[in-house]
């Protein structure tokens, strides 16, 4: 006997949308890779980060937990080192994902919604831009929605191996970002405020899932505590809880905004005016069932963004849940005009967001530091990378050293062999980011380095530590009219 409460699949008997579906997917994941070859931006910081990762593969890192560095290793194994290549896994794992959320949509609803659902999903401007960057979203949504759709057969079917596949894709979203930990949440909220499912609870089925997923995760941990915890720590900071003092308003007023950008203007404001009608859904097992995988998500990273700060794609796993329950709904009220709109709305952003440069262009408009919102943190760090392997070239003895994370990152993917040795300059030893973590300057004496840096004078008692100092000639990279990148660069002799 199925243990499910949800109503059983319904299969309209005249509509078969999947062929149209993997059509578009096609279409859209090619147009994606089109933007991406025919951009000319340079990888952003993280993105370089990440690739170093993916050099190094390890069961955790400075910042995040292991799977970006994995995703990248896969792809760049097979295609090589472009920055096409780095930023593949997004064209190759949503398309997997829309799947999934489609096979989600169906079975809680019919083939017309899943379709539609699938879509809209796929066309979501955080998807769209998180399609042509690659990031630690991009295998979370994987695993978001693949232990949400074996949740579901799980529940169905009660049968062992679709309670291990929940425990399998949820330890794998723990490999990939903490947040993972709010599906488990999920779980026991939607099993609590169900009686038909509360039986769970004595099924030992249940908890053998949870410790596969935490016996999945346990590497990561070890890894942490082997290495001081440097993946939990910073995770602490970057959340603001230590340092904030009262509520941040601000913080919270620039993530609901950024939820407007993610979800798209209409579909968010529809989703809130959906769920406000709570007496329209609540008795309602299949959208409970979505509130429960989306609500503690988004309530969990709104709080956090009022207590400390939050960035706006933080809460991006709600809308597995919550693009499925806005789109039902839609569907279900006879609201196509409205979702056609929505869908017209954010596809209008992303062939602004893809051809931002081109249009740009046509339009006459001039970009400069202020108008060049999208693309100024990508510019300029080809020319960056091979400007310093150029003055590296000069003194083939010296090794490449840098004081920031950003231009160690980016040296390291675009300043040639010479640059992946690039190591950061820490006397003080502190670990605050992964090239100080993981680089160090012992058993280096007498040693040269070319030294690269924002800044026009050398750090404090530098020069006291070389037995020669040089200024070379700085870098200069023209970006827009009032915008350039500048870096100042020496030649330091004898390492003491």
């Amino acid at each position: 006997m199925p243990s499910s409460p949800l109503p059983p699949l319904t299969r309209p008997d005249d509509c078969n949308d999947l062929p149209l579906l993997l059509v578009v997917i096609v279409a859209l994941t090619a147009w994606r890779a089109l933007a991406i070859a025919a951009s000319g931006l340079d990888l952003y910081v993280d993105e370089a980060q990440y690739w170093t990762w993916s050099q190094a593969l390890d069961w955790g890192y400075f910042s995040k937990p292991p799977m970006i560095a994995a995703v990248i290793a896969a792809t760049t194994s097979v295609c090589g080192d472009s920055a096409l290549c780095v930023k593949s896994g997004a064209l190759l794992l949503y398309p997997i994902t829309t799947l999934l959320i489609w096979a989600i949509s169906r079975r809680l609803f019919d083939t017309r919604t899943a379709f539609w659902t699938a879509v809209v999903f796929l066309t979501l401007p955080g998807v769209a831009l998180s399609s042509v960057i690659i990031s630690t979203d991009v295998p979370l949504f994987l695993a978001w929605s693949a232990a949400l759709f074996a949740y579901l057969k799980a529940l169905d079917t009660d049968a062992w191996r679709w309670w291990l596949a929940a425990g399998v894709a949820g330890g794998l979203g723990l490999l990939t970002k903490y947040t993972m930990a709010i599906f488990a949440v999920s779980v026991v909220l939607h099993l609590a405020i169900t009686p038909a499912l509360r039986h769970h609870f004595r099924s030992p089925k249940l908890y053998v899932t949870a410790a596969l997923a935490a016996l999945i995760f346990a590497p990561n941990i070890v890894w942490n505590a082997l290495n001081g915890w440097p993946t939990l720590g910073h995770t602490a900071q970057i959340s603001g809880l230590e340092t904030q003092n009262g509520l941040n308003w601000k913080s919270f007023g620039d993530f609901i905004a950024g939820q407007l950008g993610i979800l798209g203007p209409v579909l968010f404001i529809a989703w809130l005016v959906q769920l406000a009608a709570v007496k329209g859904w609540i008795k309602d097992e299949r959208y409970r069932l979505l509130a429960c995988f989306a609500l503690p998500f988004l309530g969990a990273i709104t709080a956090q963004s009022l207590i400390g700060r939050a960035n706006a794609n933080w809460a991006a796993m709600a809308y597995v849940g919550g693009t499925i329950f806005v789109v039902a709904k839609l569907v279900e009220g006879n609201r196509m005009k409205l979702l056609h709109a929505a869908l017209a709305l954010n596809l209008m952003v992303t062939v602004i967001a893809y051809h931002f440069d081109a249009l740009a262009h046509a339009a006459g408009i001039e970009l400069t530091r202020k108008s060049d919102v999208l693309n100024r943190r990508v510019r300029g760090w080809r020319e960056y990378g091979e400007a310093l392997a150029a003055r590296q070239a000069t003194h083939p003895d010296a090794i490449l050293l840098g004081d920031a994370r950003d231009l160690i990152a980016e040296a390291r993917f675009y300043a040639g062999p010479a640059g992946r040795a690039m190591l950061k300059w820490n006397p003080e030893g502190r670990a605050d980011d992964y090239y100080a973590m993981s680089t160090t300057l012992d058993g280096l004496e007498g040693r040269s380095f070319v030294f690269v840096s924002r800044n026009a004078a050398l750090p404090d008692n530098m020069a006291g530590r070389f037995e020669n100092v040089t200024e070379l000639e700085p870098i200069h990279i023209a970006i827009h009219r009032d915008y350039a990148l500048d870096f100042h660069v020496w030649l330091l002799r004898g390492l003491r």
